[in-house]
This record gives C-alpha cells, structure tokens and sequence, in this order.
C-alpha cells in the first residue's frame, strides 16, 4: 500500500511537508516554515520558540499524525525556507538521517545552529542529482531540477514496481545560468520507468505560457539597471537571498556600468558566501558582503556620501519589517533616500495579503521620497501552465496529487489534469492532515 499524507503545503503557499508511505515504512519529504505568518508578527523570533507554539500560529507542520512512525528518512527537495525552515524544531522527534543535496544539507546546518531550544542529532546525508540511496527494500533516487535556488532536486521513492515522484518546485528552464539546464531526456525515462503517484507544485500553473529561462531575467535586469543607472544617484536592487544565479547577474551588470555592486543584509551573506564556499558561483574579490549590524551601518553611511559609486545590492524584497530595504525607507539607517535615486525589485510578490501590504508600504515611503521604482523585473522559479503540462507529458503519471498551492492553485492543477485525460479518479485533491491510499 502507497499513503500520501500531507502535513503542510496544500491550501497554502508555504509550510512544505510531507509524509509518504509504503507499507509500514514512511519517508517525510521537506519541513518548511510559512513565512507570512511568522511574518504576521513583528519581531518574532523563532529560534526560541518551541514546535508546539509555531504550530498554533500556523508556521510549521503539525506532524503529530506521523511522529512514533517508522519513519526511515527525511529529505529535502531543496534549500527555500518555506522547504526546510521547520527542519531545527520538527526533526529531532525522528530517528531517521536528513538527506538533502550540499547547498541545502548547508543551509540546515545554519538554521540547526541558530536553534536554541531542541537541536536534531541525527546524521546529515549529502546526495547529488544521480544518486540513488537503498534503505531495506526502499529505494529514494534524485533528479537534477531547474528552480531559483541552486541544487533542487525531483526525488523518486520506488518500492517494486510502485513509485512516488514529489516534484513541489521546479521550472523547465534550457538556460538557468548556473547549474545544467532542464534535462527533458531524463524524465521521460523516469517516465517510462513507471510512476504511479506525482505531488506536483501548483504555485504558477493557472498561469499562461512556459515560464521565461533565467537568460530572460539576466537581459530584463540588464536593461533596467542601464536605465536606472543616473549619474551620481543611488543604485539600490533587491531579489531573494537564495537566487544565487539573480544575485550573479546583478553583481556583473554592475561592473559593466562602473558600479561597484555590495550585498548587504545577513541572509545575503549567508547564502552566498555558502555558495561561495561550495565553488557554485565565483564572485570579483571587489564585492564586499556586509551582514553584522556595525559593519553595514559603517558602508551604508559610507555609501551615501557616495552613491554614483556603487549598486547596493539588500535585503527587502517583499518589503519586511526589519530588512535593510525597509529600514533605510523608515530613516533607521544611514543612507538616505533622495530625489532620483533608483530602486529596482527583481522579484514578484509573493500574493498573500501581508506581502502585498507591506510591499505597497514600502514602495509608498520610497516613492514620497523621491525614489523611481522598478517593479517585477523577474521570472519565476516555478513552472507556468505549459511547462506543467510538457512535465507531466513527460513523466505520465498514473494518479496526479497537486501540491504546494492555494485552494485556486490546486484546482487549476487539477482542471489542467483533466484537460490532459486523466479521470477524476486518477486526479486527487487533498488536504493537509488528509491522507490518499491507493494500490491497497
């Protein structure tokens, strides 16, 4: 018997987790955090909170329907929060190695590190695309997959000829920039090797058209960055921390216009220099990170005696209370934003009210202080309708589970799976804390 139980993820964006079983042993794919709603209060911090209180705020799994299991092994898809942010304050409870690909299996280590209530002591197992591990008679392969953070992976668990393919996060991108392209050949062979069962993410695919390449935000970045570049006015850009390939891309277009690009913000600095160390990207030695309170109020306040001279590269993107982007709109830093001083977000926002809110909030300070904002200069990480509809032509699944999505997401999923000639009983909507049993 196969079950699928959800723990977080559906009817949501965020909050990722899984737990997937095959007889009487159970694997638990992804323990992610929900970021708006640790969001929702400011000032939070989660690091000394325990799982019980972050589960009645909505911001971890409640995994209380699978702890006591025989849960063999915990793995992870890929280094988002929303992925991996729950792995310090539910993990423990699990005599079962975390397996993950080295950029995520780092990542964790941080979050484990800054945890000060209960820390996991199990071991951390680092796998690459190509891998397959055997645990008794179940076997859990990784596939490499294209998303806005480097080392994602499509993860297949087989037991004889039963297999669950969870592909939460992904995009079919033929020029990501860093890393290998999408390989299509690999999954249709995963295709014809049988899947019986795919979790696929949802978060894009009421929405037209393939996808843009990373190669399409490079040049939109390019073009607006030129545009913005106004003598002896500020330069500031934000995207995600973890788009390492984005982040690259703004620190070259800064060079060529005689900019000299610094990153500014903690989690910038950790998630770069962790690429950095692992050899995933090569930077200038000219690029300066600055992540503790003093040495980024040192270059800011630097910086603004000088803004023609650089690109000031932080944190801020959705417009979080607390992150240098918002803090230097609230006056709390010392750099000043003045008339015609330019300020570009390579990102969408993320649609949930308390995004959407504090996004308008910021841009309503920058704009009144005479900034010109630059908005959506992105492409997504996550596949659009037709790049879903190619995937699943691809692996041809026997029954289809949409995940990671709202209410609306998983439905169009569903609604595309229909279009593609799967029955309603080969097509399953659930719920988190709802479980699907098939093959009985």
């Amino acid at each position: 018997m196969i079950e699928i139980l959800p723990l977080g993820g559906l009817g949501e964006v965020g909050r990722n987790m899984t737990a997937v079983r095959f007889d009487d042993q159970w694997v638990i794919i992804d323990m992610g955090i929900r970021l708006d709603a640790v969001q929702a209060f400011e000032d939070l911090d989660i690091s000394g909170m325990s799982s019980e209180e972050l589960v009645n705020i909505n911001a971890i799994p409640d995994d209380r329907l699978v702890r006591k299991r025989n849960v063999r092994a915990i793995v992870l898809t890929h280094g988002h929060l929303d992925h991996i942010g729950a792995v310090g304050k539910l993990a423990h409870a699990y005599d079962a190695p975390i397996y993950g690909t080295p950029f995520t299996i780092e990542l964790v280590k941080k979050l484990v590190w800054e945890e000060r209530t209960v820390k996991p002591k199990q071991e951390f197992v680092k796998v690459s695309p190509g891998d397959r591990i055997e645990i008794g008679d179940l076997e859990i392969s990784f596939y490499h997959a294209t998303h806005s953070i480097p080392q994602t992976v499509f993860v297949m668990l087989r037991m004889g000829e039963r297999a669950v393919l969870c592909a939460s996060d992904f995009k079919l991108d033929g020029a990501p920039l860093l890393g290998p392209p999408a390989d299509l050949d690999e999954l249709h062979r995963v295709g014809r090797e049988g899947v019986s069962i795919a979790l696929v993410g949802s978060v894009r695919v009421d929405e037209p058209g393939p996808t843009g390449s990373e190669a399409k935000a490079r040049s939109m970045l390019e073009e607006t960055m030129e545009k913005a570049n106004s003598g002896g006015k500020a330069l500031l850009a934000t995207t995600f921390s973890s788009h390492i390939a984005r982040i690259k891309s703004m620190v070259d277009i800064s060079f060529q216009l005689g900019r000299v690009p610094v990153l500014v913000g903690r989690s910038l600095r950790s998630y770069v220099s962790t690429a950095l160390k692992l050899g995933l990207v090569s930077l200038p030695e000219e690029v300066s990170m600055y992540g503790s309170p003093e040495s980024m109020r040192k270059f800011l306040k630097k910086a603004n005696g000088s803004k023609g001279d650089y690109v000031v590269i932080c944190t801020g993107h959705q417009g979080e209370p607390g992150s240098i982007l918002s803090r230097i709109a609230d006056r709390q830093l010392p750099f000043r934003i003045s008339s015609g001083d330019q300020v570009i977000f390579s990102v969408s926002v993320i649609p949930n009210p308390i995004n959407q809110s504090n996004r308008e909030l910021l841009e309503t300070k920058l704009l009144a202080q005479g900034a010109r904002v630059y908005r959506d200069v992105h492409v997504s990480g996550h596949a659009a309708r037709a790049d879903t509809a190619e995937f699943l032509r691809l692996v041809s699944p026997e029954h289809l589970v949409p995940c990671h999505g709202t209410p609306e997401k998983l439905k169009a999923m569903a609604a595309l799976g229909r279009e593609l000639g799967y029955g309603r009983p080969n097509i399953h909507l659930l719920e988190n804390g709802s479980s699907l049993r098939l093959f009985t």
